[in-house]
């Protein structure tokens, strides 16, 4: 039955192919032609550990090419070249790659590598965060696959900024962009939508939903892993000023990863963990000064194969940040997080400044 299912479900993607809008950070800017560009992040970071670290590094040195091809043909590919963001993959990696079908506004397609659609923060551009770091609730939940995010697969997708509603739907490999020797369909898969609703210029809503199932990483697990998360968002824009937030609750069973996202690899446990959380984010921009408040809980539940015990932890995180506009291609970030654990308080509060410019 699940064969079946999956055979339908491919055949059915792969049949509904007509035009679709560009699943990277840009759009190509002209009708034909190739476009170059990119962005890199240099950064301070100082961590108040029990004993105090501070280094410069990259967060992220990203570049690409993307163009239209005459006609409703697109394409979009983009390396990251930091060594900071997959310390264990040697050299540059392929973040995205993928061809994009765009005739009709509300049904599109793209082919390739790209990056799931789940939620408002990790929808985002890198180069456009408010803060340096992505929420943890986001890191920690959307994460556990290698190369920031990205799978291989095809998506459907439709509408644009300005229409009252937008979907996304995909069907990927599982295992990200970094793994090309696992992947097959009937193993494993990834199924991910979100839609979102703007039922007035400046108000947004948005709902989105992941399922994926895997052969275990762990050893010591004989069943398939599992994993479920659905989320809830929301933003609010009058002139300059902007709120947002988002809740995703998520459940892994089999083995579960901590860790990933675009800030590292993930870590592999066996057992099962409940985890949700939130974060909500105020933002005004003044001419070149952008001041950035955010607050966001991480929680979860975790109970390891062969105990009865169960592990629970919570953090609460404040980020206060300001953000700087000398010009259009450059910006300055400097964040201030202080965080808060339970049971077991750590010591983990940064200081972070990073400057970006992008070309």
């Amino acid at each position: 039955m699940k064969k079946l299912f999956l055979t339908f479900f491919t055949v059915l993607f792969i049949f509904s192919a007509q035009r679709v809008l560009a699943q990277g950070c840009d759009a190509p800017s002209s009708e034909e032609g190739v476009t170059v560009f990119g962005y890199v992040q240099p950064e301070f970071d100082m961590n108040f550990y029990e004993d105090t670290e501070a280094a410069f590094r990259f967060r992220r040195m990203r570049i690409g090419v993307m163009g239209n091809i005459p006609y409703d043909f697109s394409y979009y590919v983009m390396l990251e070249t930091s060594p900071f963001l997959n310390p264990n993959q040697p050299g540059p990696f392929l973040l995205d790659a993928f061809v994009s079908y765009t005739r009709f506004n509300y049904l599109k397609v793209s082919v390739g590598s790209f990056k799931y659609r789940f939620g408002r923060e990790l929808s985002m551009p890198c180069h456009s965060l408010y803060t340096i770091r992505r929420s943890k609730v986001v890191d920690e939940l959307t994460g556990g696959i290698g190369g920031g995010n990205r799978d291989i697969g095809i998506m459907l997708l439709g509408g644009g900024k300005e229409d009252l509603i937008n979907y996304y739907v995909s069907l990927t490999n599982g295992y990200g962009v970094l793994n090309v020797t696992d992947n097959n369909l009937f193993d494993g898969y990834n199924l991910t939508g979100r839609v979102t609703i703007q039922p007035i210029k400046g108000l947004s809503f948005g709902a989105s939903a992941r399922y994926s199932e895997n052969p275990p990483a762990a050893t010591d697990v004989t069943d398939n892993d599992t994993k479920m998360r659905w989320g809830f968002d929301a933003e609010y824009s009058f002139k300059n000023f902007t709120i947002f937030g988002e809740y995703i609750d998520g459940k892994d069973e089999g083995s579960y990863t901590e860790g990933g996202g675009c800030d590292g690899n993930p870590v592999t446990k066996t057992g099962v963990q409940n985890a949700d959380g939130f974060f909500a984010m105020a933002v005004y921009r003044y001419n070149k000064f952008e001041p950035v408040y955010k607050l966001e809980t991480y929680n979860t539940s975790k109970g390891e194969v062969g105990s009865d015990v169960t592990t629970d932890a919570n953090s609460l995180c404040h980020t206060f940040g300001l953000n700087i506009y000398p010009n259009d291609w450059t910006r300055i970030q400097m964040n201030y997080i202080y965080a808060t654990e339970d049971p077991a308080e750590i010591k983990n509060d940064a200081l972070m400044i990073q400057l970006q410019v992008k070309f």
